[in-house]
């Protein structure tokens, strides 16, 4: 079987990782893979510079994030001719303006080709101005004359969706990510300062500034107990780095493979306005790190709170209050680690991921 996964990019981020776990695991099941993909902005990093993919790769030259009609019109027939060279068995889109126009192109090239789109996040709350999240509703809507079927990464993703009337009339398939599983290394370290890690894009929907303004309130309650490591880079890195002076706030940049760098942390944090299925919060657990997390999007599909890791409803005051909790019970921190790497084991992993989406290919494919 081959499938064609077409993309806008593989900036470095949860889309571009879930493309390179799900590619090599299905590769293992007898599954050629291609991605096609984009440009990635300015102040972005590209995924695939740094990592070594099992799919074929083909870089579509004008496509990128940023609308411009001329050059998403070039994609379009670029896309176009991709799929007319490659003969995929399925179209696999992944992540808006690539949804939209390879859903296009693959149906004007042949229109019994089977086409998922895979909604990594409803992308509704917090990531668009409401206008652009009118749009995009309106043109999703459109969007499934063209796709024949939807996957969505959380129970949560789908609901959202569905309430706003896109997908109505296709069949949904939840598909929750995976990683590759460790066998649990918990890793500790020798001082008494109480280590948060925050990974992301600088971006308004991760609201890194909320991560800032809970170290602000740490750093009141006590001036050497705490401290912050900021991974990644965007729109908003400057700023943030402007935000933390005088705070102990450490920041990195884009790093490849950060959780086997930065192994010796006690807890993750996640600010985030909305999310899908966040995979930080899964590698972290990897390790056997509890992430503590904004309740959004579908993180609580993965935490259950107090057992699998934390979750909190308020602002920087309250996150503040339960990282200070946990400060003063390690001995319980350590076990929800165990029990999220436990999770993780049962119910996330790539295999799991992999064959999933190999059973819904295979019924799209039937009778082709």
């Amino acid at each position: 079987m081959k499938v064609l996964h077409i993309i806008t990019r593989m900036n470095t981020g949860g889309p571009a990782v879930f493309l390179d776990h799900l590619t090599k695991s299905m590769a293992d099941l007898g599954t050629k893979s291609i991605i096609a993909y984009g440009y990635c902005e300015s102040n972005e990093t590209d995924y695939t510079a740094t990592h070594q993919l099992k799919a074929e790769l083909i870089k579509v030259k004008s496509l990128h994030r940023s609308l411009n009609p001329f050059d998403d019109i070039k994609s379009f027939f670029q896309i176009r001719k991709i799929i007319q060279s490659q003969q995929p068995d399925i179209v696999n889109t992944h992540t808006s303006k690539a949804g939209v126009l390879a859903r296009l192109a693959a149906k004007s090239v042949n229109r019994k080709i089977p086409i998922a789109h895979t909604f990594h996040g409803h992308l509704i709350y917090g990531y668009f101005a409401r206008y652009k999240s009118i749009i995009f509703t309106l043109v999703e809507k459109i969007m499934s004359r063209y796709t024949d079927v939807a996957v969505a990464v959380t129970a949560e993703t789908k609901n959202s969706l569905f309430k706003l009337g896109i997908g109505k009339d296709l069949p949904w398939r939840v598909i929750q990510i995976g990683i590759p599983v460790k066998a649990i290394t918990q890793t500790t370290h020798d001082d008494q300062t109480f280590k948060l890690l925050w990974i992301g894009r600088f971006t308004q929907i991760k609201d890194p500034s909320l991560a800032v303004a809970v170290i602000k309130n740490l750093f009141n309650a006590n001036p050497d107990k705490f401290e912050l490591l900021m991974v990644g880079e965007g729109e908003l890195y400057k700023d943030i780095k402007k935000e933390s002076k005088n705070l102990p706030i450490k920041f990195t940049g884009w790093l490849t493979n950060p959780f086997e760098r930065i192994s010796a942390f006690d807890l993750l944090l996640i600010t985030s306005k909305n999310e899908g299925l966040p995979l930080v919060m899964l590698e972290a657990a990897n390790y056997a790190k509890p992430t503590l997390s904004k309740n959004v999007g579908g993180i609580s599909e993965f935490i259950a709170n107090n057992q699998t890791g934390y979750l909190v409803d308020g602002g920087a005051d309250e996150i503040a209050q339960k990282i200070i909790e946990l400060s003063n019970d390690k001995n319980s921190l350590i076990q929800t680690g165990i029990n999220a790497n436990k999770l993780l084991s049962e119910k996330f992993s790539v295999g799991m991921m992999a064959k999933n989406y190999k059973d819904l290919y295979s019924q799209l494919t039937i009778g082709k």
